[in-house]
């Protein structure tokens, strides 16, 4: 979704600046926005690494609003959101110095990690524990990659961006059937309203590999909408763009320093990025297994730190197995 936004906003820039930052809940105006200078309190942060130049490292966090969240509750941090108190979905995206390309580490929410003060636990309760400050250091601390920036998205919000594209297409190598949301998806193309997409990135029984599956089916979601948003149907439509621009907008809370003008020279840095210049991986794990008569999933130390080497250097990354990596 980041992805489809700096393209909207790229899209739209230049002279049309005059109703981007009059649109309601617009970026950097929004009620929802994060204070990074609060990560200060959060302990020794890793340095930018001088090798990696320009690069960026963004968390984008997903969060369900159906699941238990409560709109305006306050963390400790005293960041109000309506994003729900744990993250549903949580996403490393590095956006490499020549700006050729956006690969993205998804963690699973049931990753057992260490969250500074409170011990061990699964990495999904930071955010209920100590809002986006504490998130952003046990991130920090598990991968030792500096956080540079903070972006959450409301997927219950996120439907109607997906009605206003009118709908994305994701393809499957097998049917699926979830018993408890009562949908099936067909082997082959299938064509998602937002009500459907939702669904989709949701189910959670009937899945082959369990929650790991669940995270390929949310990096396909987001790059359907990124491909979708990039197409040239889409943003020959001004009035269109701008709907989907205020939409997308206000289902998101970003931190302080990456308002809508720094995504605009983020994007413009980014124009020639093509659906097929994203990349997906699942952080390396050793499979799942019990804590504190919980089922986690357990981290592959000696693999994550190659991998988090690799991107806080702006290298290229190692090897994935064929289970870890997706690519449009």
């Amino acid at each position: 979704m980041l992805s489809g936004v700096l393209v909207l906003v790229l899209a739209v820039g230049g002279g049309a600046w005059w109703y981007i930052s009059g649109l309601t809940g617009g970026i950097g105006h929004a009620k929802n926005v994060f204070d990074r200078s609060k990560l200060n309190g959060a302990g020794e942060r890793p340095a930018a690494d001088p090798a990696a130049g320009k690069a960026m490292n963004i968390l984008m966090v997903g969060s369900d609003t159906r699941d238990g969240a409560t709109t305006g509750s306050e963390g400790k941090d005293g960041f109000k959101t309506a994003l729900g108190n744990r993250t549903d979905t949580m996403i490393l995206m590095h956006v490499p110095s020549d700006r050729s390309a956006i690969s993205s580490v998804s963690i699973p929410r049931d990753s057992w990690v260490p969250i500074p003060g409170h011990g061990e636990a699964k990495i999904n309760a930071a955010l209920s524990w100590g809002g986006p400050n504490l998130l952003v250091a046990t991130v920090e601390n598990l991968t030792k990659v500096r956080v540079d920036h903070y972006v959450a998205v409301d997927f219950e919000g996120f439907k109607t961006t997906i009605d206003q594209l009118g709908g994305v297409d994701i393809t499957l190598d097998q049917a699926l059937h979830d018993p408890q949301q009562k949908v099936s998806f067909s082997k082959g193309r299938n064509h998602f309203d937002g009500a459907t997409a939702l669904k989709f990135v949701r189910q959670r029984h009937g899945l082959p590999r369990g929650d790991f599956d669940r995270v390929v089916h949310q990096q396909m979601l987001l790059s359907a909408v990124a491909g979708k948003v990039l197409s040239q149907g889409v943003l020959s439509h001004p009035l269109k763009t701008r709907e989907l621009l205020g939409s997308m907008t206000n289902t998101m809370t970003v931190d302080d320093g990456f308002s809508l003008s720094g995504m605009a020279g983020l994007a413009g840095s980014l124009k020639g990025i093509k659906q097929t210049d994203l990349e997906f991986r699942t952080i390396p794990t050793t499979g799942t297994g019990w804590r504190q008569k919980q089922s986690v999933v357990l981290l592959d130390p000696t693999r994550d730190a190659q991998l988090f080497d690799a991107i806080r250097k702006d290298t290229a990354w190692p090897d994935a197995k064929p289970s870890e990596t997706w690519t449009p």
